[in-house]
């Protein structure tokens, strides 16, 4: 393991972990993230940052594009947060990173988030997004889903929601550390708790119950996977051996 690797590991379970003991306090989480977000690096110049404005009357959420000058592909984002924090500040720096390493514009969406907006408003605002781009033009051939921890949940329940809908579905997805599973009961939820450096496996079900409000936990489009996945384009995943959401993933 790198240096970088170590120092990192240490800063997130000094900041993340330790805030993640006990009841869940969804205001100090955020104020947590938003303070970490302040100290990010500005978008980088070769970078167009464009924010885009909620249209409420057309059900769209906010979102940002992150786009190189010549972009080859798109790519739609699903930030991650436990389905109750973070947003489009947190995550600037990863999908402006995407954009560049991947010559996309990346578009990362603000999707509702619980407790104010429970399930399904993030599945809804995301699926609104995705008949966005169709309707502008967007050839699904050329636009891959992607997200992380909640988001990368998010990413596969659009997919699914789009498809029980008729949509076209996008040509893949990429799943980083997806949270599939919101009954919380994969064997590294508890086998991987200690080394994991970043997450409590008791705060995720305090997560879930934020976002559900008394839905089965093992709801598809908020758990998908419980999901028929029949259909949907090639995934790719990543996960960590060390963390509590491999067997999510």
């Amino acid at each position: 393991m790198s240096i970088q690797a170590v120092i990192t590991n240490l800063v997130l379970r000094y900041q993340f972990k330790r805030a993640g003991r006990g009841p869940l306090n969804v205001h100090k989480a955020r104020h947590m993230v938003n303070k970490v977000a302040q100290r990010n690096p500005p978008t980088p110049k070769d970078i167009a940052h464009t924010p885009l404005a909620g249209r409420t009357g057309a059900g769209l959420c906010s979102a940002e594009w992150l786009s190189v000058a010549n972009p080859q592909r798109t790519v739609l984002y699903f930030h991650g947060g436990g389905y109750f924090f973070c947003g489009l500040d947190t995550h600037r720096p990863t999908c402006a990173y995407l954009a560049r390493t991947a010559q996309a514009r990346v578009l990362s969406v603000d999707y509702r988030m619980a407790p104010e907006h429970v399930f399904p408003a993030a599945v809804n605002d995301a699926v609104a997004w995705w008949k966005e781009l169709l309707d502008q033009g967007f050839n699904p051939a050329e636009v891959v889903f992607a997200g992380d921890s909640a988001g990368g949940g998010l990413a596969l329940a659009c997919m699914l929601a789009a498809r029980e809908q008729g949509l076209p579905l996008p040509a893949a997805a990429v799943l980083f550390s997806p949270w599939t599973d919101l009954s919380c009961s994969g064997e590294t939820m508890r086998s991987q708790a200690d080394v994991d450096v970043m997450f409590n496996p008791d705060s995720l079900p305090q997560a879930a119950a934020l976002y559900l409000v008394g839905q089965p936990s093992t709801t598809p489009l908020a758990s998908p996977l419980f999901a028929d996945l029949h259909g949907l384009p090639p995934l790719m995943i990543h996960a960590s051996e060390h963390e509590i959401l491999l067997s999510d993933a």
